[in-house]
């Protein structure tokens, strides 16, 4: 008699047949901006690339529903009309962001690095947007944005996030990490 019975052998052989197969084929969007990959469109729901952007590569990520082009091509739309005016958009950002931070005498109190450099230190609004540059991007089918800039060490290893329309509106903008 053998050890294992006729269906534990065959969902054994079924779990072997899976490890050994290949992975599918990623979802590719290839535009003049970059190529933007969905790897496993059953987790995740959005295309991701690099686009250079203001001197520095910025990783992007276009929102979609599963593998539905659609709305992968209504985000992309977004990053097309975003990128016509991104020094508009980054210096625009970079001023909201040193707004919400500067006290009513126009500095900002950083916190300093982890190790406890430049702790308490206070900057000026225009040292703290030279300082701050665009991580990443997230666009929205539905034309809203999330940038995530750095914050170079000013507030420990926090990063700052910034929601935002794509019509240019910035509606708020936060530490967050």
């Amino acid at each position: 008699m053998p050890i294992f019975s006729h269906n534990f052998s065959g969902l054994l052989l079924g779990k072997l047949k899976k490890k050994y197969e290949p992975d599918p084929e990623p979802l590719v969007i290839k535009d003049s901006l970059g190529t933007f990959i969905l790897t496993d469109s059953g987790r995740k729901n959005s295309y991701c690339g690099e686009v250079e952007l203001l001197g520095i590569s910025v990783s992007v990520y276009l929102e979609t529903d599963g593998n539905d082009e659609k709305t992968a091509f209504a985000s992309l739309q977004s990053l097309r009309a975003f990128v016509k005016n991104a020094a508009g958009w980054d210096a625009e950002i970079k001023r909201f962001a040193a707004d919400e931070f500067a006290g009513r005498d126009g500095t900002i109190e950083i916190w300093g690095d982890c190790d406890g450099n430049n702790e308490g230190e206070i900057i000026s609004k225009d040292e703290f947007m030279r300082r701050i540059s665009m991580n990443f991007i997230q666009f929205y089918k539905d034309g809203s944005l999330f940038f995530d800039y750095d914050l170079d060490d000013m507030f420990t290893d926090h990063g700052l996030g910034i929601h935002a329309n794509i019509s240019g509106s910035i509606e708020s903008c936060a530490l967050w990490g």
